[in-house]
């Protein structure tokens, strides 16, 4: 080769050395500007598809087939700089490549991007090429890798996730945090195989789990294996398992509920990332994490779990001649994510009044549901389901035919219709409808049959009176007169909620089935506690959860007269009417009944909503008999 003189555009070439941040930016010292060519002399070949291939290799961990001196020694250290690194790899790509015609040598500007904390870390590295007998060999080194590596260093991935935050009742007091729970089990590396079984036994007795079961899960494994047979809360471990030979106790931390039922469909539920969480390039989780996977918990996830502390550092390697050679070595950081504090999430929920709607309806058979709402505000209170519902939020977010409660909605949309609560309405025993019939509960007093006015109407609970009215509302005008008591409208409140539909068809039998809550109306508990809340406080309520996290009305606002004549009406259900079982408990109510099912085989649901001068409820039984029958005494046992 014939020496020459190559001048090309000065390339700022920065070397990384130690201190590199979570944002990928790079410190340390920077190399002179390069006044190397970057592409090849006419008499050399190109580079570029060793470099490439280099790239490549590095991406994929195995460089043992680029050409270099010692394919299988590089390779071997790669894996020792790698080893703990969490499987964590870079994405090699190549910047550029300087030629240096004198020395037949050439190096390439490598970028290594690693998927680390939330923006990833970025830096240059460099490989030194030499061309030998007309072809391109690798110059290893571990400076490859990173520029402050040497023979004696590795690089070390540790991940930390900081203590996750709570979530507080309405008084800022834990209903779920993270605290040390214990496992307790058998060590079977501290005892014979022959003892095993009796230990197994002996614990599982004092456990209060099946010996058995235990037994069989102590037998498998491995003979070294720690067998936990429960995770308890310190208070709850005996004495005496100390006396049981093999019996180990190891702490551990759990997010830990007030109970173990306490609000779970609104509160969440949390435990390892599905393969979906651990897919998603766009979020930081690992599989060792505790994350959300439902309710609030899932909602606020980024929040209740911060940010962790991601570092890598740069350590000393293990050697078999040298134990001490490790710990000896001068630790540098080479990237660091400083964690963030997680922050509670605040919500509306009042403990006591959760607990009692809970223990209300803890021995209620089938599905059934109670939903409080704070009127001046729109705070729920609480929202328990029975057994039957398991971690299904039905109470917020369940979907069923409100029946004879919606008779409120019906009465808003008759009232701006130029009717008033002593209009007279027509209550015959029954109607015909389009070929179908609508006829009145069973056991409807005979006495409010004919002319009445509209508060006895809805007193009373006359369907025929509310689906006779149809012709005179119109689906938009019942969509309206429902969005201003806070339902009909999707919201994003913040966390699980569904807030009705409320989409009649134009055919006169949905019309007519739709002003007493049937046909296509659904609605949740919550959302028919609302409508409550709504009349109570005079103003359209939409209920919130989470502090900070109120979704605002897009509806119509109520009148002040509007206010005045739906309450008047509703405290008639009481005084007069189907509610007369809460007097003293609540002012105003309604009572209502949905048939569901199929035809000839209907089944009913039972729905009381009420309010008071404080909150509102809603109460709903998917299995009842009747509103009053079914819902009320559940109220009333709420309330007394």
């Amino acid at each position: 080769m014939h020496a020459r003189r190559w001048i090309a555009a000065a390339l700022a070439v920065g070397v990384l050395a130690a201190g590199c941040t979570a944002g990928g930016g790079n410190e340390g010292a920077g190399s002179s500007p390069s006044t190397s060519p970057t592409s090849p002399p006419d008499d050399m070949p190109s580079a570029d598809p060793v470099v490439t291939r280099l790239a490549e290799a590095l991406t994929a961990l195995d460089v043992s087939a680029l050409p270099m001196k010692d394919q299988t020694a590089a390779q071997s250290e790669l894996e020792t700089i790698f080893a703990g690194m969490d499987g964590i790899a870079p994405t090699v790509t190549v910047d550029s490549i300087e030629y240096s015609a004198p020395e037949n040598s050439a190096r390439a500007h490598l970028s290594m991007e690693y998927p680390l904390g939330e923006n990833g870390w970025t830096y240059e590295s460099y490989a030194a090429l030499n061309l030998v007998d007309e072809r391109w060999r690798i110059a290893w080194s571990p400076t490859i890798i990173h520029p402050a590596l040497t023979s004696a260093s590795r690089m070390r991935h540790l991940r930390t996730l900081p203590k996750r935050a709570a979530i507080n009742d309405n008084e800022g007091l834990a209903l779920v945090e993270e605290r040390t729970l214990y496992q307790v089990g058998i060590d079977k590396a501290q005892l014979p195989e022959a003892e095993w079984a009796a230990s197994a036994e002996q614990l599982a007795l004092l456990l209060e789990i099946d010996a058995p079961t235990f037994q069989a899960k102590v037998a498998g494994g491995g003979k070294r294996q720690f067998v936990v047979g429960r995770t308890m809360r310190q208070e709850e471990i005996t004495p005496d398992v100390g006396k049981v030979t093999g019996a180990q106790v190891l702490p551990t931390s759990a997010m830990v509920p007030v109970s173990d039922t306490f609000a779970t469909s609104l509160l969440g539920i949390v435990g390892s990332p599905t393969q979906k969480m651990l897919d998603d390039p766009e979020t930081d989780v690992s599989a060792s994490d505790t994350v959300g996977l439902s309710g609030l918990q899932s909602r606020y996830e980024a929040q209740l779990r911060g940010v962790p502390e991601v570092r890598v550092d740069l350590v000393g390697r293990v050697s078999e001649d040298d134990d001490a050679a490790e710990e000896a070595f001068e630790e540098q950081n080479l990237f660091l994510q400083d964690s963030s504090v997680p922050v509670p999430v605040q919500t509306s929920l009042d403990r006591e009044l959760q607990f009692k709607a809970e223990a209300v309806l803890a021995d209620q058979p089938g599905l059934a549901a109670l939903v409080v709402i704070q009127n001046d505000n729109g705070a729920l209170l609480a929202a328990a389901n029975s057994p039957a519902a398991g971690t299904y939020p039905q109470a917020t977010f369940g979907k069923f035919a409100p029946g004879s409660t919606f008779k409120v909605v019906s009465s808003l949309a008759m009232l701006r219709g130029g009717l008033g609560p002593t209009s007279a309405v027509q209550c015959p025993a029954s109607l015909e409808v389009a070929g179908k019939t609508f006829t009145n509960y069973s056991d409807y007093p005979s006495s409010k049959v004919g002319s009445i006015t509209l508060t006895e109407a809805l007193a009373n609970s006359c369907n025929t009176a509310f689906a006779g009215a149809a012709g005179a509302v119109t689906p938009e005008q019942l969509h309206a007169a429902a969005g201003s008591l806070g339902v009909g409208t999707d919201y994003d409140a913040g966390f699980t909620s569904n807030f009705g539909t409320v989409e009649p068809n134009n055919s006169p039998i949905d019309r007519a089935a739709s002003m007493i809550g049937q046909g296509q109306i659904t609605m949740s508990p919550m959302g028919m506690a609302a409508v409550a809340a709504s009349v109570a406080s005079g103003k359209t309520t939409i209920p919130w959860l989470v502090s900070g996290e109120q979704a605002l009305s897009t509806a119509q606002p109520l009148t002040p007269q509007e206010t005045t004549q739906l309450q008047q009406m509703m405290m008639a259900v009481v005084t007069e009417g189907s509610g007369k079982s809460l007097a003293g408990l609540m002012k105003g109510a309604k009572t209502g009944t949905a048939e569901y099912g199929t035809v000839g085989a209907y089944q009913t649901h039972g729905w009381m909503i009420a309010w008071n001068d404080t909150v509102s409820v809603a109460a709903f039984v998917e299995e009842g008999i009747s509103g009053s029958q079914s819902a009320a005494p559940l109220i009333t046992s709420l309330f007394s």
